[in-house]
């Protein structure tokens, strides 16, 4: 009788999902919902062939899932319109919980992209990173290539009927975050960072106002000694003219 109870409270799983994923633990479901945040062009789906619908909607169902059991989706994002890359992360907010079993602590999540492995431990962090405060970089997406998003979902094999004889709860939200890469400024006390090349002036006049007044003296000077050559000459040229 108590197997037959228990099997009526089997964890059901639900990911709806997309941008933002609205996540619940109970001993009866796992419920997420989700908002689109994403740019333009991102598209989501897995390897059952379902995909987010034109509103961002994605939704993964497993059934019967069991204290001691994984289960794993196998997420695809690719970028088909922004043709920079661009950053992409996951915020994680904590909204409610109620009943005996902690779900933060009795299911580990395990995330990789690409087959790297990103995160490993409870579902709202580990102790060494708190993505509660600060994204979970995920990797850099680029125009046109496919990226794996792997979530494994371990439940933790000491949960006994006894824990589900009282419903448990625990509700939280993935928020992905995406943000353009952009160069990093140059720090000025940052010795190693080359110093900018000072470009010298082209043209013919310089450019402070002290070199402008010291070249305008000169022309000047020039002008007044061409003139004084013309007024010697044209007074040597009279005196020849008298003297034939």
């Amino acid at each position: 009788m108590q197997q037959r109870s228990m099997r009526k409270r089997l964890l059901f799983l639900v990911l709806y999902s997309f941008s933002c994923i609205f996540i619940t633990f109970t001993s009866g479901t796992l419920l997420a919902v989700a908002s689109q945040t994403l740019p333009p062009g991102v598209v989501i789906g897995d390897e059952t062939g379902i995909s987010a619908s034109s509103e961002g909607e994605y939704y993964v169902d497993l059934p019967n899932v069991l204290p001691g059991e994984s289960y794993e989706k196998t997420i695809t994002i690719r970028s088909m319109d922004l043709k920079e890359p661009f950053e992409l992360g996951i915020v994680v907010t904590p909204d409610s919980s109620k009943g005996v079993i902690d779900f933060n602590k009795q299911i580990k999540l395990t995330l990789s992209l690409d087959e790297k492995n990103i995160y490993q431990g409870p579902l709202l962090g580990n102790g060494e990173f708190d993505w509660t405060v600060q994204p979970l970089i995920l990797g850099v997406c680029e125009y046109g290539k496919d990226q794996i998003l792997t979530a494994v979902f371990e439940v933790d094999k000491d949960l006994t009927l006894a824990d589900y004889k009282e419903d448990s709860q625990l509700l939280y939200h993935w928020t992905f975050v995406a943000t353009k890469n952009q160069p990093k400024p140059i720090d000025p006390k940052d010795s190693s960072s080359p110093l900018p090349t000072k470009v010298k002036p082209k043209g013919m006049f310089p450019m402070t106002g002290e070199e402008i007044k010291n070249l305008i003296y000169k022309t000047l000077a020039g002008l007044l000694l061409v003139l004084i050559a013309i007024l010697l000459w044209k007074k040597r040229k009279e005196e020849q003219a008298k003297v034939d």
